[in-house]
């Protein structure tokens, strides 16, 4: 009999949120004021908690031992720290594992003890209180504290054996046996829906000593995009992901799929908008079960391997430099194989593996290692290379002059080299500017009227109010000051024209990051705008969007060609509430004949479009019903509606700054202070706006993302218009939203979305 040990170990938190407020609340309201019946289209309710807890469990398990079912003692709180005593054991589900340790150049991997055969493939398991599972024995001591006692004896592989086939996906055998000088990992998972999730996790060493770490990932590094990472439900800790997701665990087909972590998230993380499995794009569908994987979207460039993998925060969060190997590299490069045939099963594996048949990882770090020939670092570090080349150039706005109503601006810029004291550079023969028309820099002049809160651009002569576009690689001259430029706008501020003028700069610079000498890569440099009076003083565009929060999840934001980059102010001018997409849909005779969703347009106003488009998926959490489709340049046809948003969709404070999402403020009363509807219909003329057919502003955000029959309707019968010009709004509309979704109200947005 193994030697018992104690260890403590930090607790794991986890917040309780309303993942469907306001699909059931708020969609379930009264269909006028807030009293009254009323159907929606999802259902919910606060989740119902366990006795003692109010917003959030913590789960710390404070020892486990091995004598011979393995027997842990933890505690549950709340977020007080008080005890909760009433945990039901059909509420809890527990796991213990084994850290293999990796030789010859193989990786260290988890080992489930508890497993079970399901369609004839091994999947790790655990011991809960349900039917076709075991269970062991839970006593409450009736203060928060529990001691568990497992039903599955490790020590003895009579009453523990290893179900067959008693392989991994590749027919290798499993080892359970129990080895009491490894690493072991018992992790306890509150398993009801309807309350917090919450994870516990200890690592401990049975016959006595400090354990080994194995930490890739950390769960927090996830959820920067994911919020709270979530899968099967409530599982919530990459530290008790692992204990099942290992090479132990398969799942039976032709051919068999792994669901070992280090393979399976890098196969679903490997698509973006300019990458795919090689697995995926030769036909063949990346799919777990009846889950397809195939169309997730990673939303940067998947080489950005330190997005998710950093050592400065994981101790072995470096592995993926130092220690290469088949099952992680072929996870993405799933066309190579490292046999001397190809797997019959993988028609898609065309690729031999360039330094011949291995098999094994023994000698892979001998060509991928750190300064080899073919360093997995330098194979990856595209991003990194061409941020380096981004950092050499900022462009500025100088000035603009005059910017009176009936003036033609002429802007003054430059492009200087922040690495490098703000050199300037001479745009007219830098190569970075002409090598290949591979390169573009744009000024662009748009406005708006004093007392309104949107850029219109009314008389830009531009259709779908846009602004005024000026090529300034061809049309500039050189300005008084050395390397300063200016360009003349080729049209005058309308000459009735009041309030601010916005000018931007945005475009690319050519580089050669991807082949030294060519100029061929689009360079990611950030827009900038700058604002101007026309009449009085200039007045900002409120600030909806924090750019940092974006960069979270995108790394760098850039959007049509990387022309427009890093900078929600320049967004606003040209995605403002005139516009569409409706000069790029399909028409004939000049007559607009209908897109692929039967709109004839969409509208891409800022506040509108991005909720739409994050929101995108078909009932995605209750929310939309129907996705969002915008047509781009060329007539692209974007279709979100497969659009999965990796975070909590109502946390509304991920995306937005400080409290801009709260009806306070000019969303009070939006119309009287200036916030312009949102364009649905554009009127026959498209360069003037005059007679758009809009919706009213707030029932235009809350409609991009409740877009069912009964919000429309709940909505309209609360002072939103769904088809209205701004002059109908203009002339007394009172959206009264305000009255029971504002600040402190009986559903104000904050408490109703569940924003800490």
């Amino acid at each position: 009999m193994s030697s018992r040990n104690e260890v403590v170990m930090g607790r794991t938190r986890s917040s309780l949120r309303w993942l469907g407020p306001l699909a059931a609340s708020l969609l379930a309201l009264a269909l006028i004021g807030c009293g009254g019946g009323g159907g929606g289209s999802g259902s919910g309710a606060t989740p119902a908690a366990s006795p003692g807890t109010s917003g959030e469990l913590i789960i710390t398990i404070n020892s486990a031992t091995v004598g011979s079912p393995p027997v842990v003692n933890f505690k549950v709180t709340n977020e007080t720290g008080a005890g909760v005593p009433g945990i039901p054991a059909a509420d809890l589900r527990f796991n213990i594992a084994k850290l293999v340790p990796g030789t010859n150049g193989e990786p260290a991997n988890w080992q489930n003890y508890i497993n079970r055969v399901r369609n004839g493939a091994v999947e790790g398991s655990q011991e809960r209180s349900a039917t076709g599972f075991v269970f062991g024995t839970l006593v409450n001591h009736g203060d928060g504290s529990y001691t568990y006692t497992f039903a599955t004896d490790i020590t003895d592989p009579a009453s523990n054996p290893c179900p067959a086939p008693c392989t991994d996906a590749d027919g290798k055998p499993l080892n359970l046996s129990y080895l009491p000088n490894l690493t072991h990992r018992v992790t306890i998972q509150q398993g009801n829906r309807d309350n917090p999730k919450a994870t516990g996790v200890l690592d401990f060493v049975p016959a006595g000593g400090a354990p080994a770490t194995r930490d890739i990932v950390l769960t927090a590094t996830c959820n920067q995009c994911h919020t709270q990472l979530t899968a099967h439900g409530t599982r919530v800790d990459t530290k008790l992901c692992v204990t099942c997701h290992n090479p132990g665990s398969w799942v039976a087909g032709t051919p068999n799929t792994t669901v070992d972590f280090k393979v399976m998230i890098h196969r679903i993380h490997y698509n973006n908008a300019g990458a795919a499995l090689p697995s995926v794009l030769a036909g063949t569908p990346y799919t777990i079960g009846n889950n397809d994987f195939s169309e997730v979207v990673f939303t940067q460039d998947v080489r950005n391997c330190t997005k998710c993998h950093d050592g400065a925060l994981s101790a072995q969060g470096d592995n993926w430099k130092t220690q290469p190997g088949m099952q992680s590299c072929g996870s993405c490069h799933d066309n190579v194989y490292f046999g001397v045939q190809p797997d019959p099963a993988k028609p898609y594996q065309t690729v031999p593996h360039p330094g011949g048949v291995v098999t094994d990882n023994s000698t892979c770090v001998l060509c991928h290692g750190v300064g080899r020939v073919a360093d997995v670092v330098a194979a990856h570090d595209f991003p990194a290379r061409l941020k380096a080349a981004e950092a050499r150039f900022k462009l500025n706005i100088l000035g603009a002059t005059p910017t009176g109503p009936g003036s033609a601006p002429v802007v003054t810029f430059s492009v200087t080299d922040p690495t490098n004291g703000d050199a300037p550079y001479d745009i007219k023969t830098h190569p970075a500017f002409t090598a290949g028309g591979a390169s573009t820099l744009t000024v662009k002049l748009g406005w708006t009227k004093a007392g309104l809160a949107d850029i219109g651009n009314d008389g830009s002569g531009q259709n779908f109010g846009q602004p005024v576009s000026v090529n300034a690689l061809t049309a500039s001259v050189a300005g008084a000051a050395a390397g300063s430029y200016t360009v003349t706008s080729p049209v005058a501020i309308p000459v009735a024209q009041t309030g601010t003028l916005r000018v931007i700069m945005d475009g690319h610079p050519a580089g050669d990051v991807t082949t030294p000498g060519t100029f061929t890569d689009r360079l990611r440099v950030k827009s900038v705008f700058r604002d101007f009076a026309i009449t009085g003083s200039a007045v900002a565009r409120r600030v909806v969007v924090d750019i940092a929060k974006c960069k979270v999840c995108h790394d760098v934001l850039s959007l049509h060609g990387n022309n427009r980059t890093d900078e929600p102010g320049v967004c606003a001018a040209c995605h403002n509430p005139n516009a569409t997409d409706a000069g790029r849909r399909p028409s004939a005779g000049g007559v607009l004949t209908g897109g692929v969703d039967g709109k004839l347009e969409e509208a891409i106003d800022f506040k509108r479009m991005i909720h739409g488009i994050h929101a995108g998926q078909a009932s995605n959490g209750g929310f939309r019903e129907k996705g969002i489709v915008v047509y781009g340049f060329g007539g692209s046809v974007n279709d979100f509606s497969k659009v999965v948003f990796p975070g909590e969709l109502n946390n509304c404070s991920a995306c937005h700054s400080g409290t801009s999402y709260q009806l306070a403020g000019i969303w009070e009363s939006p119309t009287a202070n200036g916030v312009l509807g949102s364009t649905v219909g554009t009127a026959a003329s498209a360069s003037d706006a005059a007679d758009n057919l809009r919706i009213s502003p707030t029932a235009a955000v809350c409609s991009s993302c409740h877009d069912s029959a009964v919000a429309k309707v709940h909505m309209e019968a609360n002072g939103g218009n769904f088809s209205a010009t701004q002059a109908t709004l203009d002339g007394g509309l009172l959206e009264g939203c305000v009255l029971c979704h504002g600040p402190g109200r009986v559903f104000d947005v904050k408490a109703a979305h569940g924003v800490k």
